[in-house]
């Protein structure tokens, strides 16, 4: 069923269950929040991801498009479909897809009919069809996009893997509780409506993993405001006890964490000197701005990606391998920083 063909008591009700969390976005529906400086500066490409915005001719005139975040010298088989908070512009949420994609996946964030989720549930299917390389999919989103990001899991199970929720849960009615899919949660203690977050847990697969960020709000999962107050709070939330940035870094991690499960593209390297070292780094630069430039170098990026997950597994299997192994890397970083003059 088309989702603006949903019957007008059906979205009626579902404005009503979820006015209350999302500070009354259907009473409100007037302009969205835009996005911050820093959003605008992280749908810029560079030389670790391609920024893209994609045009779709069918859906409505003003939301017929969406973001495109893609992973350079990697050819992703995970993808992250993510659903914004209501009336947010989708740009808000470019940082975090940026770093998502720099990491290995392909980040789609889609852009809503009058930036409200609940009025277009079901266009995860176009990029699903959109990017058939993808062999897996997960779909999250923020807040009542993250609700109808469940909505959507429920009614396509099979196009799905997983669900991250970033201050959501699922809408009463679509519980995923008794699927087979993965999934995480999210949060801020300083959310507006905590308990209700945690009371999903009974619509949540079992066994679903609640991240709690402690001082965290329901706002600052986003890089939004009202355009005039850039430490904005949304009516209901709670002001945030720690930086944006760091709730940022919080959540990005977990939802990395999570999404590895799913990852065909699987780094040694990552594995053994963790993903966000700065000889990891250094490596990655290596490999962009370097092994990147020519077709030989291009190779063996992709050699080492196709067998990473063998050879990770061989670690797996000799654990006292790891040690060596981890060692010669990390005497590797200071000879890769003098090639590149660092």
């Amino acid at each position: 069923m088309k989702p603006h063909a949903l019957p007008i008591v059906f979205l009626l009700s579902l404005c009503l269950v979820f006015s209350s969390r999302e500070y009354n976005v259907c009473a409100q529906m007037d302009e969205s929040h835009p996005p911050l400086p820093e959003a605008l500066e992280a749908m810029e490409s560079d030389y670790r991801v391609t920024v893209e915005t994609v045009e779709v001719a069918e859906w409505e005139e003003g939301s017929n498009f969406y973001y495109a975040f893609k992973p350079k010298n990697v050819n992703p088989t995970a993808g992250f479909i993510f659903y914004p908070g209501g009336l947010v512009d989708p740009r808000a949420y470019a940082p975090p897809a940026h770093a998502i994609a720099a990491q290995g996946y392909l980040v789609v964030i889609v852009k809503m009919l009058r930036d409200l989720a609940v009025l277009s549930a079901d266009r995860a299917d176009r990029i699903i069809s959109d990017f058939s390389e993808i062999k897996t999919w997960v779909i999250g989103g923020h807040s009542i996009g993250g609700s109808f990001a469940c909505y959507y899991a429920f009614k396509h199970p099979d196009n799905v893997d997983g669900v991250v929720l970033w201050a959501a849960w699922p809408p009463e009615g679509y519980s995923l509780a008794g699927t087979d899919l993965k999934a995480i949660s999210i949060y801020g203690t300083n959310d507006g409506h905590p308990e209700d977050i945690k009371a999903g847990a009974a619509l949540l697969p079992k066994g679903t993993p609640f991240v709690e960020i402690e001082g965290g709000n329901h706002t600052q999962c986003g890089y939004y405001w009202d355009g005039v107050n850039e430490n904005f709070v949304q009516d209901g939330d709670n002001p945030a006890d720690i930086p944006r940035e760091q709730q940022q870094r919080i959540m990005v991690q977990s939802t990395l964490d999570f999404l590895k499960q799913f990852n065909g593209n699987v780094c040694p390297a990552s594995f053994l000197l963790g993903a966000d070292t700065e000889g990891i780094a250094t490596l990655r630069t290596f490999r962009d701005t370097v092994m990147a430039k020519s077709a030989a170098g291009e190779k063996l990026i992709d050699l080492y990606y196709s067998n990473g997950k063998r050879v990770v597994a061989f670690f797996d299997r000799n654990p006292w391998t790891k040690y060596p192994a981890r060692k010669l890397l990390e005497l590797s970083v200071p000879v890769v920083e003098l090639l590149m003059g660092f």
